[in-house]
């Protein structure tokens, strides 16, 4: 086993030395032998000075993966364990790989995935050195490289843009729309269910819609696609609104209620039900900070004369007019 642990970590195992290899992280009488090959490894590794590799990017696919697999085989809960022990002497890379071994889905060697579950939001740099900021419930796909003409990357849900000015276009593709830049800084909201919206605080992008539709985005504007007919709406806007995210905002000017509970529910991780129909259409103007959803729900009551009660068992805010 001390054999296909070393090639392994050197990559140069076979596919059949790489399942006995997985033996050692999926059998308990295997546990002694990796415990020592691993303590070995550990004692070795502090031996060789060197820089600290970058594991940031790992770091987000597991704390992913751990909240959003709640279900799964006795065998998957069973690498999640070991993933905990394997974490602590520095070999994460290798339990991401067995974890997608195990499932039987592909092992993505050139593309990277980076995921933030609902209530949270990441911030990190692409290969280009360009800058992301991932808000909650969002997705972004891209190379370990970029190569080719063009700098491709997949969004779902939405995301705060720098882009490293540069010759190779850089390029956005969501829901319904791509966002075509060299270098600049926009968010893009691209839910499912939702019309994509794109806000850019400075530079120039061009948006084209799945249906060849195309517009081209000054400073200060903000567009919306609509997903059924792919026309796209622009409208000059104070950009702060769409981006005070990245700095723990939020930001509502004469926004409807409906709209307001959709955005507080993926910043507070909570299920809120409007119970009427007729005030989903009332107004809202106010800034969120650092306010618990309690003291954002009081203001609520205060300014739209609301009332709210909170379901313990749904984790679920039901908001009703006061009569």
């Amino acid at each position: 086993m001390k054999e296909f642990y070393t090639k392994y970590l050197e990559n140069n195992c076979t596919e059949t030395e790489f399942q006995s290899f997985v033996e050692l992280f999926i059998k308990p009488d295997k546990k002694p032998v990796l415990d020592a090959n691993m303590l070995e490894h550990w004692k070795s590794q502090k031996a060789n000075e060197g820089e600290t590799p970058d594991l940031s990017d790992t770091l987000h696919k597991i704390h992913f993966e751990i909240n959003n697999k709640e279900t799964g085989s006795r065998k998957t809960r069973k690498l999640f364990t070991y993933i905990t022990r394997v974490a602590a002497v520095l070999l994460i890379p290798l339990a991401i790989a067995l974890f997608f071994t195990l499932n039987k889905t592909e092992v993505y060697t050139e593309m990277q995935t980076i995921s933030t579950p609902l209530a949270s939001k990441t911030h990190f740099v692409l290969p280009d050195s360009s800058e992301v900021w991932l808000n909650s419930g969002s997705t972004l796909q891209f190379p370990h490289k970029f190569d080719g003409n063009k700098r491709l990357v997949k969004l779902t849900g939405e995301a705060y843009f720098d882009v490293k000015k540069s010759k190779t276009p850089f390029e956005v593709q969501a829901n319904n729309v791509s966002v075509n830049v060299l270098g600049t800084a926009f968010n893009v909201m691209s839910y499912s269910n939702t019309n994509p919206e794109v806000t850019l605080e400075r530079g120039k992008v061009q948006l084209i819609s799945n249906s060849g539709v195309q517009q081209i985005l000054e400073p200060g504007e903000h567009a919306v696609i609509d997903a059924s007919t792919s026309a796209i709406h622009v409208e000059k806007v104070d950009t702060e609104i769409y981006s005070s995210w990245i700095n723990n905002k939020l930001i509502f000017k004469n926004e409807s209620l409906k709209d307001v509970v959709e955005r507080l529910e993926r910043w507070y991780n909570i299920s809120i039900e409007i119970d009427d129909k007729f005030i989903s259409d009332k107004k809202l103007t106010a800034t969120i900070e650092y306010e618990s959803i309690t003291e954002v729900m009081d203001l609520l009551e205060i300014t739209m004369s609301l009332k709210y009660s909170y379901d313990k068992n749904e984790r679920k805010l039901i908001i009703k007019p006061v009569k």
